[in-house]
C-alpha cells in the first residue's frame, strides 16, 4: 500500500529531524551531569535523590531527548523541542538574533529555573521532577557549541561534511561523533581524568548567567565555522586533524557544562 509506504517514510524523516538537534549524544550528557554530582552540596543531592526516587541525574541526562519517542510527547513536551538550541547567525548576538516563538535553550532555562526557585510550591510533584530533568539535559545543551550555530544552517544541519569519509553534517560531528573520536573512555572515565581542577577555578567558572555562559558557546560555534570555511572545500573530510584540533574545546565544554549544572542546582536545592 503505497500510502502506508509515505506514511512510514515520513515517520522516519521526522524522526531523523529530531535526531539531529540532539547534543553530545549520551555519553556527553552523562559526562556533564556525572561531573555535575561530583559538585552537589549534601542537601541538593538529598532533596534530587528524593525527586529522583533514588536514581542519579546521571540516569536521566538524556531523558528529554529520550522522551521525543515517547506517547506522551504530544502532551505538552512537544513545546519544549526548541528547548535545546539557540540559532545565532553570523555577526549576531543572542539579543540581536531572530528569536523562535516556542522559545529557546535560554528562555526555557530561566523559566525552569524560576519556576523550581520562586514557584516550587505551586508544581504538582511531576513538574518539579520534570523541570529538574530538564535543566540536567539543557544545561549541557547550552555548553554544545553547535547548539549555538547559525540559523542559516539550522545549527550547523545544513552544514555537509564527511567524517573520516563518511558523509554526515557539522552538527553530528560536534554532538556525538567527536567524544567517541576524541577518546574511547566510557563516561566515567572522561569524568575521572576531567574533573581535577582547583577549587579556585571551579568558582571562576561558576559564575555567570545562562545568556553569558551560552554567548562563549557561539564563540565555539564560529571558530568551528571559521575551521571549516578555512578548507575552502563545499563538502570537506574532516578526521584526525579535526579531532586534535577541537579535543580541547570538546573538553573544556564538557567540564563547564558540569561544575555550571551543579551551580544551578546547589542555588535551586541547595
Amino acid at each position: 500500500n503505497m500510502k502506508r509506504i509515505v506514511i512510514s517514510m515520513l515517520s522516519i524523516l521526522m524522526m531523523l529531524e529530531c535526531v539531529s538537534v540532539y547534543a553530545w549524544g549520551p555519553k556527553g550528557h552523562d559526562v556533564v551531569a556525572a561531573i555535575a554530582e561530583q559538585h552537589l552540596t549534601h542537601k541538593a543531592k538529598k532533596e534530587i535523590s528524593k525527586l529522583l526516587d533514588g536514581k542519579s541525574i546521571v540516569y536521566y541526562s538524556s531523558w528529554m531527548d529520550n522522551i521525543q519517542n515517547s506517547p506522551y510527547w504530544n502532551d505538552g513536551y512537544n513545546k519544549t523541542k526548541t528547548w535545546h538550541y539557540a540559532n545565532v547567525d553570523k555577526g549576531h548576538t543572542y539579543q540581536t538574533m531572530t528569536k523562535n516563538e516556542n522559545g529557546d535553550v535560554i528562555t526555557g532555562l530561566e523559566m525552569l529555573t524560576d519556576a523550581l526557585t520562586n514557584h516550587y510550591d505551586e508544581l504538582t510533584d511531576s513538574m518539579r521532577v520534570d523541570y529538574l530533568k530538564m535543566i540536567v539535559h539543557m544545561v549541557g545543551d547550552l555548553h554544545c557549541p553547535m547548539h549555538a550555530g547559525r540559523l542559516s544552517d539550522r545549527g550547523g544541519n545544513g552544514t555537509k561534511v564527511k567524517w573520516f569519509g563518511q558523509q554526515t553534517n557539522l552538527h553530528s560531528v560536534f554532538d556525538s561523533k567527536m567524544i567517541d573520536s576524541a577518546r574511547k573512555w566510557s563516561y566515567s572515565e572522561w569524568v575521572e581524568h576531567l574533573d581535577r581542577t582547583d577549587r579556585k577555578f571551579r568558582k571562576s567558572v561558576m559564575r555567570g548567567t545562562y545568556e553569558e555562559w551560552f554567548m562563549d558557546t557561539v564563540d565555539n560555534a564560529a571558530e568551528i565555522y571559521d575551521y571549516v570555511e578555512r578548507t575552502g572545500k563545499e563538502n570537506p573530510n574532516l578526521s584526525y586533524q579535526f579531532v586534535y584540533d577541537f579535543s580541547p574545546m570538546l573538553e573544556q565544554q564538557l567540564l563547564l557544562g558540569g561544575y555550571r549544572l551543579a551551580y544551578v542546582l546547589n542555588t535551586i536545592f541547595g
